[in-house]
C-alpha cells in the first residue's frame, strides 16, 4: 500500500508586483518525516509556508494535503486540513499566561474563562507526550525566547495540527 504525502505543492508561483517571490515549486513531503527549507533572505522561503497557511494565495499551482487536492483560502482553511504554523516572530500575547496565549482563538464560547479549566489537563498532556516542559501560569513576557518557541509548537498542537510548518 502506497502511502500519499503529507504534504504536496506542485508549480507554485508567486509573484508581487514585478518581483517573482516563487516560481514554479514543487515539494513533497512524506508523514512523519522533517524537512527544512533554506536560502538567502528574500529567497521566498516564507512566502512559500504562507501560501501553504492560506496568508497568500498562489498566483498558480496546486497544493495536496495527504493526497487530496485542497484550497487553502486562509488560516481557518488551514488549521482545519491540520496544518499549524510556528511563526518566526510569535504572535503571542506578552502579558498573557500560557495556557490563555494556547487557547486564545480557540475558545469554547465567548468568555475566556470557562475555556481555561478545560484546555489545562490537554495543555499538560500535550507538553508531556511532546516533551515540551513550559508552566502554563508562566507570563509569556517572562519567558525565554526557546520556551516561547515551545509555546507556538504547543498552540499548533492544541489546535490539533498533523502537520507544522
Amino acid at each position: 500500500m502506497t502511502v500519499a504525502p503529507a504534504i504536496e505543492l506542485k508549480g507554485i508561483s508567486k509573484a508581487f508586483g514585478p518581483v517573482q517571490a516563487n516560481k514554479d515549486i514543487s515539494i513533497r513531503v512524506m508523514p512523519g518525516t522533517i524537512h527544512g527549507i533554506i536560502g538567502e533572505n528574500g529567497a521566498g522561503k516564507s512566502t512559500l509556508m504562507s501560501i501553504l497557511y492560506g496568508f497568500y494565495k498562489a498566483d498558480k499551482g496546486q497544493i495536496f494535503i495527504g493526497g487530496m487536492k485542497t484550497s487553502i483560502p486562509d488560516s481557518q482553511a488551514a488549521i482545519a486540513a491540520g496544518i499549524g504554523m510556528v511563526f518566526q516572530h510569535f504572535k503571542l500575547v506578552e502579558n498573557f499566561t500560557v495556557l490563555e496565549n494556547i487557547i486564545l482563538g480557540a475558545e469554547d464560547g465567548a468568555m475566556l474563562r470557562p475555556s481555561l479549566a478545560k484546555a489545562r489537563q490537554s495543555l499538560t498532556d500535550l507538553a508531556k507526550e511532546y516533551g515540551l516542559d513550559v508552566d502554563p501560569d508562566a507570563i509569556v513576557e517572562n519567558l525565554s525566547v526557546g520556551h516561547q518557541q515551545r509555546v507556538e509548537i504547543l498552540k499548533a498542537l492544541y489546535r490539533q495540527a498533523d502537520i507544522l510548518i
